[in-house]
């Protein structure tokens, strides 16, 4: 086992010996006949707590209470969330640290760009963590997955990138096979199709377009590997993806939504609903200006004790959900359509495709915004706006290491400093562009 899978596994193995988690299970499994008052309720209880924690602790939060006529005793109810200030991704970007309850080292870092290219940095607890791998296994539940369920695991998965192991690793202790989706090619589908049979899945999770692109190579070679669950999320599935997985894997697609930020999920159920899971977090919709049918999510967290995030703007836009109630009957509140992040599929120097490409701008540091584009296959160029404690040669540096380590040797990857970057007619910056004309010199 390498020290990345053995990290993996023992991730896994604190989670669910946490001594927390037996309580988490019985009451997400509580609150599934629970009514839409008792919900209300049960939001609220833990708003209150969430909300007196910041203000004795948070300095943004602290800050907020001592200059505004806001007192933390004045946010009971729900509708009291309005007395607090929408939070922007750029405000997080620029005070992350402020928002923090605990030490740095009591908690877990993750850092994203997601879809709109302002980079972040955000922490969660061990707790909050063991919490939301509850709520989606109490998910999973719903579609007849077990909590142990042995899973294949596409999403990135830079193990592969060295050329010194196959495209292939198993997690023992977290019942995984991860699949590199920088590796899914026709000279690798065979070895990659008979590591999976041997590991016997009951499942396959990761992005729909890792996703796909395996299931296209299988279909190709007539040779469809039954799942009883097909888990995705990070990316919006076209139509012709969902038939395609369904074809190769037969399972139903377990779809979620969530963020780095962790301020709300939502997930589909068995009987085809889309629904907020109301324990994780509570979701506002504001409406998106110029348009009737389309708003943004606001999240407020309601299980992160050491990042709290009240209403804060994920920056995702929600179509209209059905009408009625259910019939899973369940009293969750359902949305419409998620429209998250969509991108291009890069392509390598060598030909291989590249799924979700703009993951290697995620962990970048010191910037405002970043971009990576495709000039043409193998040829990238990284685009930022600078921000606080940006260095240029550390910059490149590190995006050359994650472009290697994740697209594979025989890259070229350039840098382009902007005062802003260039928005499409849309007005939404795209992490990742793939752009067809010329290439320019890229800079050493």
């Amino acid at each position: 086992m390498t020290l990345s899978s053995a990290g993996l596994s023992m991730k896994y193995r604190l989670r669910r010996a946490h001594p927390r988690r037996g309580a988490i299970g019985r009451m997400l499994a509580g609150l599934e006949g629970a009514d839409a008052e008792q919900i209300r309720l049960f939001q609220e209880r833990r708003l209150r707590a969430q909300v007196q924690l910041a203000a004795r602790r948070s300095p943004f939060y602290r800050e907020f209470f001592a200059t505004n006529e806001v007192a933390p005793q004045d946010i009971r109810t729900l509708d009291d969330l309005a007395l607090l200030p929408l939070i922007s991704r750029r405000e997080l970007a620029e005070r992350s640290e402020d928002f923090r309850t605990v030490p740095r080292r009591l908690m877990w870092s993750v850092r994203s760009s997601g879809t709109s290219g302002v980079p972040i940095a955000c922490y969660r607890t061990v707790n909050s963590s063991v919490f939301e791998m509850a709520a989606m296994e109490r998910q999973w539940s719903w579609f007849g997955l077990p909590a142990d369920a042995r899973r294949i695991v596409l999403r990135g998965s830079g193990f592969a990138s060295d050329g010194t192991r196959g495209p292939t690793l198993a997690v023992p202790g977290a019942r995984q096979l991860l699949v590199s989706s920088y590796h899914l090619t026709p000279d690798r589908i065979d070895v990659i199709a008979n590591d999976i049979r041997r590991f016997r899945p009951d499942a396959i999770e990761g992005w729909p377009s890792s996703i796909a692109l395996l299931a296209a190579l299988l279909r190709d070679r007539r040779t469809p590997i039954p799942m009883r669950a097909i888990i995705t999320s990070s990316e919006l599935m076209a139509p012709g993806q969902r038939a395609l997985m369904r074809e190769v894997f037969g399972g139903p697609i377990v779809d979620h939504y969530g963020q780095t930020e962790r301020v709300a999920m939502a997930g589909t159920c068995e009987a085809g609903g889309y629904h907020v899971f109301p324990h994780y977090g509570v979701v506002e919709l504001l409406p998106v200006a110029g348009s009737d049918s389309r708003w943004e999510i606001v999240g407020t967290s309601l299980q992160n004790k050491g990042f709290p995030l009240f209403r804060y703007r994920t920056g995702d836009e929600v179509r209209p959900a059905a009408p009625g109630p259910c019939p899973c009957g369940r009293a969750f509140p359902l949305l419409g359509v998620v429209d998250g992040r969509v991108e291009d599929t890069f392509v390598a120097a060598d030909g291989r495709p590249l799924p979700l490409p703009s993951s290697v701008v995620d962990d970048l540091s010191g910037l405002r915004e970043a971009q990576i584009a495709q000039l043409r296959p193998g040829v990238f160029e990284l685009r930022v706006v600078p921000g606080t404690g940006f260095c240029e040669s550390r910059t490149i540096a590190h995006v050359r290491r994650n472009v290697a380590q994740q697209f594979g040797p025989g890259q070229e990857v350039g840098l382009r400093v902007f005062d802003r970057l260039p928005r499409p007619p849309s007005g939404k910056l795209k992490t990742a562009v793939v752009e067809r004309e010329r290439a320019k010199r890229l800079q050493p």
